[in-house]
Formats: structure tokens, sequence, C-alpha cells
């Protein structure tokens, strides 16, 4: 039934608000409750002397109007709650039906975008890269990277490409070329310390989110021309040598013995542990933190305590199983003593408290420690890091005279990453082959001397 209209009075003519209670009461349904869209709608200005003419469109979803200045042409109105803000757009026609429909195609193409997730007025550059992010997250989830892998994009995205532009610059406003000087940015920012293979690394990253915006619609282009960059050599990362590691694990042991309470020997002991083996077995430090008790197996062979690991693809870098053998099973003949829990499903480098694994943030912290007190950094001018340890161990096997192929299984890569990584090596057996003698007998035969 239709809503009956109240006269003014002279009374609300004198008191207002008097009658503006009176109003409200007629608006009540007999429930007293309010009818549904009795409160004006956002963007449909009643009695506004800017907004003549107006129109629902849709339901009352827009409004089309005219303006004192318009000159009779027709605009499009609409409120976002979402994003908290109006749209607003001229339809250059003075013909109402034309700006009917044209306003009701400016609201129907504004109903696609929010039904498809996307912001009328662009997502910015910061969400969408942490809308990547998300979609990686998901992707550790269902085994298809690692969580170190997502860690190590996570700092890409969020120490250098977003603040590249700043989390609010909109995506409408990027175009192919928007990441050509990132290259120069990283080397500035770092007074040029940033090696070519890390900025390589990172355009990577960029490109790999712009494919992924694409394909939702967020930009209209897959691939940012970037820098070409060409890694003449790869860099080396630090390592030990030989007689740099035999000094450092002699002093760790007195890193152990100096600890101050219970709480620090465990901790500084499984380190040590974690140390010892990742050098003998060579695993990723990933990999050897998710290590798990069921994944183990201690033999002795010819005197040696060896141990057999086997790991599975969602704790490798290669998402790939691999099994190998090495030195190093009086370690974890240590970590069966020094821990409480070690059921099969139980980790191998446990929280002292907790059953679950030592945290990340654990691990870095005594180690740098561990440098601190070894004076490791100092005496030998490098930077090293738990990767070191992985670095040495290759490098041993490969001076051992170990097959590439055989190194490469074990540390659960390629060959040709053996060969471009550690081909300085090489250099060493070509001066021991240069310096070895031989002569040729009688019958031409050579003869080794």
């Amino acid at each position: 039934m239709a809503q009956k209209k109240v006269k003014p009075t002279k009374q609300s003519e004198e008191f207002p608000e008097a009658q503006r209670l009176v109003d409200m009461a007629h608006r009540l349904s007999g429930d007293g409750t309010p009818k549904k869209h009795a409160k004006g709608k956002k963007g449909f200005k009643t009695k506004s002397d800017a907004y003549l003419n107006q129109v629902p469109i849709l339901g009352d979803k827009g409004v089309i109007y005219t303006t004192p200045q318009s000159g009779g042409n027709y605009y499009f109105r609409t409120w976002i709650p979402e994003e908290r803000k109006y749209v607003r757009k001229s339809l250059r026609t003075s013909d109402l039906d034309q700006a009917i429909k044209l306003g009701e195609n400016e609201m129907l193409g504004i109903l696609t975008k929010l039904n498809t997730g996307h912001k009328v007025f662009g997502l910015s550059w910061g969400e969408c890269c942490e809308d990547w992010l998300m979609h990686q997250s998901e992707r550790v989830d269902t085994d298809r990277i690692t969580a170190g892998r997502h860690s190590t994009l996570k700092t890409q995205v969020r120490r250098w490409i977003v603040p590249y532009f700043g989390k609010r610059e909109k995506i409408g406003g990027l175009d192919r070329n928007s990441f050509y000087d990132y290259g120069m940015y990283r080397r500035k920012k770092t007074d040029n310390l940033v090696q070519d293979v890390t900025i390589r690394n990172e355009y990577t990253t960029i490109n790999a989110i712009a494919r992924w915006a694409y394909r939702r619609g967020i930009l209209p282009f897959e691939k940012f021309n970037v820098e070409e960059i060409r890694i003449r050599e790869m860099p080396r990362r630090d390592t030990f040598t030989p007689e740099e590691y035999k000094v450092f694990y002699t002093r760790m042991r007195d890193w152990v013995k100096d600890s101050v309470d219970g709480h620090e020997i465990y901790y500084r002991s499984v380190i040590q542990n974690f140390i010892l083996l990742k050098s003998n077995t060579f695993c990723r430090f990933g990999e050897l933190r998710l290590l798990k008790w069921h994944m183990v197996k201690l033999f002795h062979h010819e005197g040696a305590n060896l141990v057999e690991l086997s790991l599975p693809a969602h704790i490798c870098k290669n998402r790939k199983d691999r099994q190998l053998v090495a030195r190093g099973g009086r370690y974890l003949e240590r970590m069966k003593d020094l821990s409480v829990h070690t059921e099969p499903d139980d980790y191998v480098f446990m929280h002292n408290k907790k059953r679950s694994v030592l945290a990340k943030a654990t691990f870095y912290k005594y180690w740098r420690e561990l440098m601190e007190y070894t004076g490791m950094p100092e005496k030998t001018g490098k930077h090293l890091t738990y990767y070191s340890l992985r670095h040495f161990g290759i490098t041993a096997r490969l001076m051992a005279q170990v097959p590439h192929y055989e190194v490469a299984k074990f540390a659960g890569t390629d060959v040709r990453h053996i060969e471009t990584h550690y081909e300085h090596l090489d250099m060493t057996r070509m001066v021991e082959s240069a310096t070895k003698s031989f002569t040729i007998d009688k019958n031409g035969f050579i003869v080794r001397d």
C-alpha cells in the first residue's frame, strides 16, 4: 500500500525536529521496523540544486543526472561502499534514453568488476603483490614450492619490488617499461654491492607476478621489459678451506663447553650437531631442519658410522625424493641421546620444551653467536653462512675425486650446476695432471713414472 504523505502544518514549520520525528513514525511499518531502503541511497541526491533531472537506473544501483553547468548533458554516478568512493562519469549526451542506456552499461561494467573480485578504482601495486604472495602460499600448501622458497619470494617482494614504486601505486599506471630501470635502483640502494645474478632473479619474480596478474585480467600485458643481464661468470659463495674448517669445528667445541646453563648447552649442542651433519651430508638448510627420525637409518660400514637419509619431495627444493648415504652417523646418535622426543614422526632438531621443529630464527641466532665466538669472519675475511657448509661438503667430495654425477645426485642438483659452480677445482686437477710424467717404450706404450 502506498504510504500516505503528511502535509506540513504551521506547527511543524515552527518545530522542524518534531516534524522529523513524525515523518519517521510514518515511515515505520506495523511492527516498528523501518521499511527497506527508507534511508536515502548514496549517489541519489534529494532536494539538490546541483543534481538535476535525476533518474535511477538498474533498480536504484546508480543514477544519471544533469547539472546547472552541464548544458543539458547527463552524468552517471554511483557509490562503491567497499572502496568508500563515488564513481562519476560524463555520458556526453543530452538525450535521456541514450543516457539511460549508457548509464546502465557503466553500472553493469562496475558490477562485473566487483563480482570478479576486482576493485573499481584499480588494484594498487602493493595489493597485487600481496595477492600474488597469497597465491604462492597456496602453492606451498599443495607442495608446488617449498616454504623456504616462499620466504625468499616474500623478502624479494616486500623489501625491494613493492618499494620500487610504493605500495599505493595503481596497477593502471604501469606499462611494459615500468621496471626497466629496476636494476639501476637496486644498485644505487646497495652501493653497487648487489650481484647481477640477484637482480636477474628478482626480474624473474617480477615477471612471474606480471603473468599471474595478466591471467586474472589485472594487467593488459604478461611481461615487463627488463634490463638484459648476462652472467659471464657465476659468483662463488664464500666457504671454508679445509684448514679453516678444522679451526672452526675445534673452536666450536669450546663454544659448547662455555655454555652458562642447561638451556644453552642444549641449543648449542643441537646447532653443533646440525653443522657437523650438514658438512658431511651437504643437505640444504631446509632439508636438514625438517628432517624426521623416520627419514634416518644409521649403520656401520668398515668401522665408520654412516647414515642413510631418505628425503621426501615436499622438503626438497627441486621437489624430488632423494636418498643419500654419508658419514655423520655419530652426530645423529648424539641427537638421540640429547632429545626427549625420538619417535618416527618427531623432528631430529627440536625445540627444547615444545614438540615442534626448531625455529629458523633460533638457528640464525646461534650461528651469529658462533661466528662472533670463533672470530671466523675476521680471520678469513669471508661472509660465512649455513650455505657455506653445503658448499664445503661438495667441495671436499670433488677434491676427493668423487665423480660429478655422484656428487650432484647426493646434493640434489644437476651435473651442470656442479660443473658451473665448482669448475675452479678442475684447475687443481689440471696442475696435478700437468706435473705427472711419462715415457714411451719401444713398443709405443705409455709408462707412467
